[in-house]
């Protein structure tokens, strides 16, 4: 009976076999238009249930740190069910300790999980030693990038490309499918002082009494050691305080006779950037990348479109010519 049933329906699409081809034809305009549009993502969806928690305890030895610090943490992470004692690992040296904490397999919603313990965690420092400074939880392994965006420009400094980059993040975050933006390569700019170590001398000033009346103004500088005769020093000091003029206007020292001796006296006082650490460069240009990622569900070939047309657009009407975007 099966059979002869599905033979009458082999028999009628024969017979109509214009309106056979009109529904396959029908079917492969759809598929056509869904390779489209479905979702398409650079990488896979996936859950990461792995996180690391890091304990700064300055000054401790790596002892202190394993029974001060390192084991009420773990003792207290074992406290959520969620976490996997057996795959939960820790190392602790002088100063630091981290702590790799992984979730249950059959952990779906990771972030409610990482949330309670991030804050828990706040509650927890309370009980720390004081010497310990912060405990802080990173749990953003799976966070990948869609796109980078280099902005580089030879005639503006990284403080100008950072005001750019900001005004370009901002008007990207405009787009539904842009979930993440984040700044990479940016140099800070400083202030240094620089001091010559014979002026110094000949006023009978010593560099700490010279660090103490920077302190003294508000000033944050950086610690270093000196080793030799060296005659310059450079002391990095933060610029969101000072300019330059005001700094090397400072009184250092000042005596019954007012007579006075001032940072510019002894030092010199310059403002840029620090590139010791690294910096980026895109076609042999130094720049700043913006790291872009994109929410789940979207289409990555359209959202690569989107990001294009919006670049196009900010660097047509708000950015000068002399700024590329690549």
């Amino acid at each position: 009976m099966s059979k002869e049933k599905n033979s009458r329906w082999v028999a009628w699409m024969m017979r109509n076999y214009r309106l056979t081809f009109l529904v396959v034809g029908l079917m492969f305009i759809l598929g056509i238009y869904g390779l489209d549009k479905m979702p398409k993502a650079e990488f896979p969806d996936f859950t990461l249930r792995t996180g690391v928690v890091v304990g700064v305890y300055p000054g401790a030895t790596s002892e202190e740190v394993e029974e001060q610090l390192v084991r009420p943490l773990e003792r207290y992470l074992f406290t959520f069910k969620e976490v996997k004692r057996a795959k939960t690992t820790s190392t602790s040296q002088n100063g630091i300790c981290s702590v790799m904490v992984e979730l249950n397999d059959d952990v779906d919603n990771k972030d409610e999980v990482w949330s309670k313990i991030k804050h828990g965690l706040n509650s927890f420092k309370s009980t720390l030693p004081q010497g310990v400074a912060d405990v802080v939880v990173n749990d953003e392994f799976g966070d990948t990038s869609a796109l980078l965006v280099a902005v580089e420009s030879d005639s503006w400094d990284y403080r100008q490309l950072e005001k750019y980059c900001d005004l370009i993040g901002d008007r990207l975050r405009t787009l539904p499918s842009v979930s993440n933006v984040r700044i990479l390569g940016n140099v800070k700019e400083r202030i240094s002082v620089i001091v010559d170590y014979n002026r110094l001398s000949a006023y009978g000033i010593g560099s700490q009494q010279l660090a103490d009346a920077l302190s003294a103004q508000g000033i944050t500088t950086v610690s270093g050691s000196v080793s030799g005769w060296q005659k310059d020093m450079p002391v990095h000091v933060s610029p969101a305080l000072r300019g330059e003029d005001e700094i090397a206007e400072l009184i250092i020292y000042s005596d019954a006779d007012n007579r006075v001796v001032r940072v510019k006296d002894v030092a010199r006082v310059e403002r840029g950037y620090d590139l010791t650490d690294g910096f980026i460069e895109y076609n042999g240009h130094r720049c700043v990348i913006i790291s872009l990622e994109m929410l789940a569900g979207n289409n990555i070939v359209q959202y690569g479109r989107d990001v294009e047309t919006m670049l196009a657009e900010i660097k047509a009407a708000e950015l000068p010519e002399d700024v590329s975007i690549h």
